[in-house]
């Protein structure tokens, strides 16, 4: 029973650990989003979104929209992956895209888009000083003291990730824009831990947010 306890202990002290990385990581980005409900749908809510990110490129977008799913669902709201819908086996006509989303029972359809995405890095010079002392014995015969300084020179290197998002739920039954929403954040991805899965996490966080107060979606 004891080593059980233990066990058990050393479980949660290692979650613990793990979820005070995540929040300290995700403190380290810096994100600021604003958006707009269009009149016609002000307070209109949508219950079933299929989340839609228009990379070209196929990691980043089954990426960007796993993360969005994961988060709606941690929010008790019905997401599916927009590759899952549309997978990118052949090119999509605009008309299809209405069509499919209704034969599958969306009322949202949220697309994804990254307008801008640029990598500053900075280098610091960093000096490291180290003081050795030896004796030997001089001519005379006499033991001296000798010391001798001795310094080495690197850099500290960060990494800077700026980018910015665009956002828009569009309402499927009308095939029109119902809110849109902006982000910008900024992120130290030189830190242990932090990568651009963490900046896209943030700015989900931000979208589903800023959905929830203009009354997009309703928590369950």
């Amino acid at each position: 029973m004891q080593s059980l306890s233990k066990l058990n202990s050393a479980i949660v002290y290692k979650l613990t650990a793990a979820i005070a990385i995540v929040v300290l990581l995700q403190s380290c980005v810096s994100i600021e989003t604003t958006s707009y409900s269009d009149p016609d749908y002000i307070g209109k809510p949508y219950s079933k979104i299929c989340v839609y990110s228009v990379e070209t490129d196929l990691n980043s977008r089954s990426k960007i929209e796993r993360i969005f799913v994961d988060e709606f669902l941690d929010e008790g709201i019905t997401a599916v992956e927009g590759s899952m819908i549309f997978p990118p086996t052949r090119t999509w006509k605009e008309e299809e895209f209405q069509k499919t989303l209704l034969a599958n029972g969306f009322d949202g359809f949220l697309k994804i888009e990254i307008m801008d995405e640029n990598v500053n890095v900075t280098t610091n010079p960093v000096y490291d000083t180290d003081t050795y002392t030896s004796t030997r014995e001089n001519d005379d015969g006499e033991t001296e003291t000798i010391t001798e300084t001795r310094t080495t020179v690197s850099e500290n290197r960060n990494v800077y990730l700026h980018n910015k998002f665009q956002a828009d739920m569009i309402d499927v039954k009308t095939n029109k824009v119902a809110w849109r929403g902006f982000s910008a954040t900024d992120a130290d991805v030189s830190l242990l831990g932090m990568n651009r899965e963490t900046v896209i996490e943030k700015f989900a966080e931000g979208v589903i947010k800023e959905l929830e107060v203009k009354g997009h979606i309703l928590r369950k």
